[in-house]
């Protein structure tokens, strides 16, 4: 009824805005552009060496690797 078209509102531009939007706020993350919010970037929290290595302990501790094992994952770690 009056050329709209069924369904169709006087916003239709604003379904594609949204799509490349969503569809560029995943591709710069997917890239590593927004290191902050989730993506692949190169930053490297010195805790996360201090828990990864803690967890390499207990694992030690647990049975779950041999000595061997642990010393090469410990070397991996400092890097």
């Amino acid at each position: 009824m009056f050329g709209w078209g069924v369904g169709c509102t006087g916003f239709w531009w604003v379904y594609p805005l949204l799509f490349f939007l969503v569809m560029g706020f995943f591709m710069m993350r997917g890239c590593g552009c927004m290191s902050g919010w989730g993506g692949r970037g190169q930053r490297r929290d010195p805790n996360s060496a201090i828990a990864a290595e803690e967890i390499l302990k207990r694992r030690y501790a647990l049975g779950e690797i041999d000595l061997e094992r642990f010393e090469e994952m410990k070397k991996k770690i400092a890097e």
